[in-house]
């Protein structure tokens, strides 16, 4: 009987063991995944910002002003500014007799 009752002991003692590592596993286990998530939510964070900073700099007037400090350019005074409409009939028509005088 005292050896029947050892036995059990030390099953009983191993089964402890083995239910306190589990445990302890799988709250180390629980704790990486908390700190992936983490991770997962600065990452996504910092993707946002990425993509706002990405918005901002590619701007009109972040270009302007990017030309205007780098290359030293500016914007011509609108008065010095000459719209050209080009009507693609007129152009194509202007080609034609062109080609047939120089044809001739």
């Amino acid at each position: 009987m005292t050896r029947l009752n050892m036995i059990l002991l030390i099953t009983l003692v191993g089964c402890a063991l083995s239910v306190v590592t589990s445990q302890h596993k799988a709250r180390k286990l629980f704790m990486e995944l908390q700190s992936e998530h983490d991770r997962e939510r600065k990452t996504d964070q910092e993707w946002r910002e990425l993509q706002i900073e990405s918005q901002t700099l590619g701007t009109g007037k972040r270009i302007e002003q990017k030309a205007q400090r780098d290359l030293g350019m500016v914007v011509p005074d609108a008065k010095k500014t000459v719209i050209v409409v080009l009507d693609v009939n007129i152009n194509a028509n202007v080609n034609t007799k062109a080609a047939d005088e120089a044809g001739k």
